[in-house]
């Protein structure tokens, strides 16, 4: 299958996925706004995406990590997979322990749903071109202290208060989701941090983003 061509200028092209159709649809519009660009393939699985790339062998796939429920160990396997492939994951809000996790993985871009549309396009550009970019933030750059060994000490309503610290959620935000008061939510926080060893709430996401959110536990 040919890439095709516009004069003497190749057509880009592009892979999302993204499981809402209008987040699917807005963040084509950007990626078409590089310019160079045919309208992007969507899809809303790993499974799917790892067809679509044998497919249409894109020059950028960009993986919306809410929509693969943050499955870290997933979107290594596709970029080992299918080498080299260029990924860029996209975030709701910035987090520097996930995106620790993606640069870890494989992928050459980090940026989320909240940065100004040029931040997206510039790192789409960046990642086309045959480069990277991560956005400035100092967990990227440090050592991965956090293991194993002192999750399985936690009870199960504090591994439930876990999974949420690891999508940025706040101790109301917790609360709220979990029926508890705020105080008890603060409490499960302290002792999440204690018993893990983490300094604080993005290293306790770090722990949670990589030994927890990838298996997809059935509550």
């Amino acid at each position: 299958m040919s890439n095709g061509s516009i004069g003497s200028t190749r057509v880009r092209r592009a892979m999302i996925l993204e499981e809402k159709p209008i987040c699917r649809a807005a963040i084509a519009r950007v990626v078409v706004g590089v310019g160079g660009f045919a309208l992007p393939a969507l899809v809303s699985s790993l499974a799917e995406a790892s067809t679509e790339i044998e497919r249409t062998k894109p020059d950028v796939v960009l993986v919306d990590l809410f929509s693969i429920r943050y499955d870290f160990e997933g979107l290594e396997r596709l970029i080992t997979r299918h080498s080299p492939i260029s990924v860029i994951a996209i975030d709701d809000r910035a987090n520097p322990a996930f995106a620790r996790l993606v640069k870890d993985a494989g992928a050459k871009g980090y940026v989320c749903k909240n940065f100004e549309i040029e931040v997206f396009q510039a790192t789409v550009e960046a990642v086309a071109a045959g480069g990277g970019h991560f956005p400035p933030m100092p967990l990227l750059d440090a050592p991965s202290r956090p293991t194993t060994r002192s999750v399985g000490r936690l009870s199960p309503r504090q591994l439930e208060v876990l999974k949420c610290i690891a999508v940025g959620m706040g101790n109301q935000e917790i609360a709220d989701t979990l029926g508890i008061t705020l105080g008890t939510a603060k409490i499960h926080t302290h002792a999440i941090l204690k018993l893990t060893g983490a300094r604080n709430r993005t290293e306790a996401a770090l722990i949670a983003g990589r030994f927890l959110v990838p298996r997809h536990d059935s509550e």
